[in-house]
């Protein structure tokens, strides 16, 4: 009994499969534009960290908020260069390690960001409560000296006083809610990328 002969691929069939002549120029584009999104994200980082004040809470609130709403376009840089080296070993392997070290950068900096909201919210709440008492501390001497202002009477006085403590409460949350908000809004962002980037890492420093 003969067995079958086996068949062999086609000329045609052995050039798709080897390599696809579409690929370099595919690489090629993404090496371009992960680059342009890299530099874009650097420039723009680099202008709103200028003049750097690391040690100012505003400026790092800021500057964090910033990353965070912009790191998705460091992502796609990265994973764009990460594809078009691919096939380059020692570099492929150097981005993975790079992209490892920036995501778990990304991810401890949520330690810093909650800590930064939560005293700048504990300063703007004690701004409002200074306020509040300053104005009260007048109308209160107004009251105990009895020398009220021309066409200004007790009850108007008091319901003053009322309406301002309803209004530092409505500041008081307002102010809450906001700085809540975007500290929400940062920690998902940078939790995200970074978890993204180590993924893109690990991808990178994978043999073969």
């Amino acid at each position: 009994m003969t067995s079958l002969p086996r068949p062999f691929p086609s000329k045609a069939n052995q050039t798709d499969v080897g390599q696809n002549p579409q690929m370099p120029a595919a690489k090629n584009i993404c090496l371009v534009v992960g680059f342009t999104c890299l530099l874009g994200f650097l420039v723009d980082m680099l202008v709103l960290a200028t003049p750097l004040n690391v040690f100012a809470l505003e400026w790092r609130i800021n500057v964090m908020q910033q990353v965070g709403d912009r790191s998705i376009v460091l992502l796609l840089a990265v994973g764009m260069l990460l594809f078009a080296t691919f096939e380059q070993r020692q570099l492929k392997r150097s981005l993975g390690y790079a992209c490892l070290a920036l995501g778990v950068a990304f991810v401890l900096s949520c330690g810093v960001v909650i800590r930064d909201n939560l005293v700048f919210q504990k300063q703007a709440l004690q701004n409002i409560n200074n306020q509040e008492q300053q104005i009260q501390t007048q109308i209160e001497q107004v009251q105990a000296g009895g020398s009220l202002p021309e066409n200004v009477t007790l009850e108007q006085l008091q319901q003053a006083s009322q309406q301002l403590s309803s209004q530092a409460q409505a500041l008081k949350q307002n102010a809450r809610q906001g700085i809540t908000k975007n500290s929400v809004a940062s920690l998902g962002n940078l939790i995200a990328v970074g978890l993204g980037l180590v993924g893109l890492g690990r991808l990178g420093i994978k043999r073969g």
